[in-house]
């Protein structure tokens, strides 16, 4: 028996849903490198029919459709990567500091240059998305009165415990007490976890064999994935396979014999995927069921995340009989390191979660920047404070922050050692500006940098284009209500051989003067997780071929896609795809998370220490009235990364500009 096809009026792909553009990818799917450039000028240009960033009306977290890396917010850099060249206007405009990139990191970068350099020196913070927060994206749902919340991207404070006294102090200064917000949202977190809802596995033909179908994970101190396997419809030889696996009745016999140290650095240097069939003898067939965890964390498969990564993940099973000692030392690719390994649920508890992920962090920030833009003074009041977007760049404040502003060129007036200022090009609805400011702090990342400025040495530039980001999606989907997960039992569905890997119930926040809907009568938002890549190759062929992938996916394709997969997955608990999906936010990041090295490809000590010969720390040296920003410095996709870098990024322009002023 095959699998079910369902027509497009089934799925309801006729049905209107909320603010679904047209323009934003649902039948433009050619992009990047084969766009003309009188076809970017025309979808850069503001749309007469759309409001601009200075009017009242502007408004991007209530955008649905395709956001994240939207339309017209790429278009200008892949020209310039092309060699296009754009003759600005002078605006006169002259700055103490202009920040490129108004992510986290930049943001975090323009409130620390101000608390050291005063209040009233002159910043600009200039990005090419129509909203701040970089990947720390907001997408807001308005559905039957209800105001609902949730990531576009960035998720969460993923264990506090390990920031630095810099980003901690960061996130308390603004206003974030991480330790007072646990408190409070603990309980919430836990009776979710444990809560009435379990977990399910959605085993597809194409993938698995056997037959399509949902397998619930029993929870409780006596379920065992023996039973779980035995339920589910796959063929009976990949059943014992995948038993035999996870009940450790496997021996890696070439690790007899080794120290703990010996048999961690053996494991540094192979796949899980090599680890599972060649060490312990297990089919291939079981891997895919691994990838929506792998897929999450390091954005590939089996194939190429080494086998220590999986065992300090957690989850991931092969490694008992190892009996490998817990590690203290994090490392800087995932900050997990230890954490899955006697202090799972300390950590695990810890992480802070918001009800729009860390766009709370940004406007927290924001606020501080520019108090004018964004109502109110606590925690408690940021998440249903709306920003007036038009408060963000005006003349009079010293503080201002530009939008739909992509940098093209950056340069030093002069000589770079001599050179009292920089000169910014910027692209602004179809047309290019300049502005002149004393420093620059380039808070994008690292890829762009040698297109748009040419002072670099060839050797940094090189450690520029080292790092390729990861291509992600975050794909949010209102549901007019949660019964199809009620009477199945289930909060969440991992399925490995689908368009999106993974699916769940976003968290049901009340904190502060936000309270998001709880019962199952009440809208849903279902978060959906995909990691485009290319199994079988080469870790960094995948992520430039995942890039590729996502930025010629139209949003049409994900949208039938998307109803598909949970027609396929929730139709048995009555769910109809036509009838009950209010809205869709498809959030593409094509250039996601920031690179961090591996131990099978690079050396091991780039992967597992901060050590200066890595190339993000060659690329990150200070240039003139240069410096550089961003998680991408740091080669770790977290926070606290984003936020230490631009902590020292700030440090070296203020020590420029001391050295100006005596010289």
């Amino acid at each position: 028996m095959g699998k079910k096809i369902f027509s497009d009026t089934e799925l309801g792909m006729d049905r209107k849903i909320m603010r679904r553009d047209f323009l934003s990818g649902a039948s433009i799917a050619v992009t990047g490198a084969i766009l003309c450039p009188s076809l970017v000028k025309a979808m850069q240009a503001i749309d007469k029919d759309k409001p601009s960033q200075s009017q009242s009306n502007y408004y991007p977290p209530d955008k649905a459709g395709m956001r994240g890396s939207h339309d017209g917010s790429f278009e200008s850099g892949h020209l310039v990567r092309d060699g296009e060249k754009f003759e600005a206007i002078a605006t006169g405009e002259e700055y103490d500091l202009v920040v490129i990139g108004g992510g986290i990191s930049g943001i975090a970068a323009a409130w620390f240059y101000r608390q050291s350099a005063g209040p009233d020196k002159k910043i600009l913070i200039l990005d090419n998305h129509d909203d701040f927060g970089g990947h720390a994206k907001r997408n807001e749902y308005n559905l039957d009165g209800r105001n609902i919340l949730v990531n576009g991207g960035t998720l969460n404070i993923e264990q506090p415990t390990n920031y630095s006294p810099v980003a901690m102090g960061y996130i308390r200064e603004i206003g974030i007490d991480t330790k007072a917000y646990h408190e409070k949202t603990k309980d919430m977190i836990r009776a979710v976890r444990r809560g009435s809802l379990g977990r399910a596995t959605y085993f597809d033909k194409e993938t698995f064999g056997g037959e399509d179908g949902l397998t619930i994970r029993e929870r409780g101190p006596d379920a065992s994935f023996e039973e779980f396997f035995k339920n589910s419809p796959i063929d009976q030889d990949l059943k014992e396979q995948f038993i035999k696996l996870h009940s450790e009745d496997v021996v890696a016999k070439s690790f007899e014999g080794l120290s703990d140290e010996e048999k961690k650095l053996k494991l540094a240097g192979m796949t899980y995927a090599d680890y599972v069939t060649k060490e312990l003898g297990i089919d291939e067939r079981v891997l895919p069921l691994y990838a929506p965890g792998l897929h999450f964390r390091f954005y590939v498969g089996a194939e190429q995340v080494p086998a220590l990564f999986c065992w300090e993940l957690g989850g991931n099973p092969g490694f008992k009989h190892l009996n490998l000692k817990p590690t203290e030392k994090i490392s800087p690719m995932h900050h997990i390191a230890g954490s899955q390994h006697g202090r799972e649920h300390e950590y695990e508890e810890a992480s802070i979660y918001f009800p729009d992920g860390n766009a709370t962090i940004t406007r927290m920030t924001v606020r501080h920047l520019i108090p004018d833009a964004i109502p109110g003074e606590t925690l408690d009041d940021i998440y249903t404070a709306k920003v007036d977007y038009s408060k963000l760049d005006v003349a009079s404040h010293p503080t201002r922050l530009r939008l739909n502003s992509t940098a093209v060129k950056v340069a030093h007036i002069g000589d770079i050692e001599s050179a009292k200022n920089v000169s910014i090009d910027y692209m602004q609805g179809g047309k290019a500006y300049n502005v002149k400011s004393k420093n620059v702090i380039m808070a994008c990342w690292h890829n762009v940098i040698p297109y748009i400025c040419d002072d670099f040495s060839d050797e940094q530039k090189e450690a520029m284009l080292y790092g390729i980001k990861a291509p992600r999606v975050y794909t949010n989907v209102l549901l007019r209500n949660g019964k199809a997960f009620e009477k199945l039992g289930i909060g969440s569905i991992s399925s490995p051989g689908l368009y999106h890997t993974t699916t769940s119930l976003h968290f049901p926040f009340e904190v502060g003067d936000y309270v998001a809907p709880k019962t199952m009568d009440e809208p849903v938002v279902v978060k959906m997780h995909r990691a485009p890549n290319a199994p079988g190759e080469l870790r960094r062929d995948q992520l430039r071929l995942g890039r590729y992938d996502l930025l010629n996916t139209s949003f049409e394709t994900f949208e039938r896609n998307i109803r598909d997969q949970l027609q396929r997955t929730l139709g048995p608990g009555g769910f109809d795809a036509a009838r009950d999906i209010a809205a869709i936010t498809v959030n593409r990041w094509p250039h996601g998370n920031a690179y961090a090295y591996d131990t099978i490809t690079e050396p091991y000590h780039w992967a597992m220490y901060a050590t200066d010969d890595r190339p993000c720390v060659v690329a990150r040296q200070q240039l003139g009235r240069i410096s550089i920003a961003n998680s991408d410095a740091d080669a770790s996709p977290f926070t606290d990364a984003a936020i230490d870098q631009a902590h020292r990024a700030v440090g070296e322009v203020l020590a420029d500009q001391y050295l100006m002023t005596t010289a």
